[in-house]
């Protein structure tokens, strides 16, 4: 059947091979490591809408935040606001470099493997 356009057809053009992920899974089984997390610190002014243009670079970007941590530092004017993305996304270092252009925010830096540990174990455990 001929729609008018040159070239092969559906069944004549050539497959794919290779290892491929599960059906109904995002990544291979094999790449999936809990273990691995990456935690961004940013220091930011406390003015209305910091958080929101913040996590709007990571969802711009379909980063997924595992756990959010914001708390005062001891003045009024400025926060701590402390991201886990799980797993590492090619795209976290990039939206760490625009978390830095953003008005309201001081620095951002990128934390040690042990902070991620101790940010993701349930605090209210005795």
């Amino acid at each position: 059947m001929s729609n008018g356009l040159d070239g092969p057809g559906p069944h004549e053009r050539a497959q794919p091979t290779g290892r491929r992920t599960k059906p109904g899974t995002d990544e291979d089984e094999e790449t999936e490591n809990i273990d691995q997390r990456v935690v961004l610190s940013a220091f930011v002014e406390n003015d209305p809408g910091v958080l929101a243009d913040v996590t709007g670079l990571f969802a711009r970007r379909q980063i997924n935040i595992e756990r959010i941590v914001g708390e005062p530092v001891g003045d009024d004017a400025h926060s701590r606001i402390t991201f886990v993305v799980e797993p590492p996304h090619p795209g976290v270092k990039q939206v760490s470099n625009q978390i830095k252009k953003l008005r309201h925010v001081v620095t951002v830096e990128q934390l040690d493997r042990n902070v991620a540990d101790r940010l993701t174990t349930d605090v209210d455990e005795p």
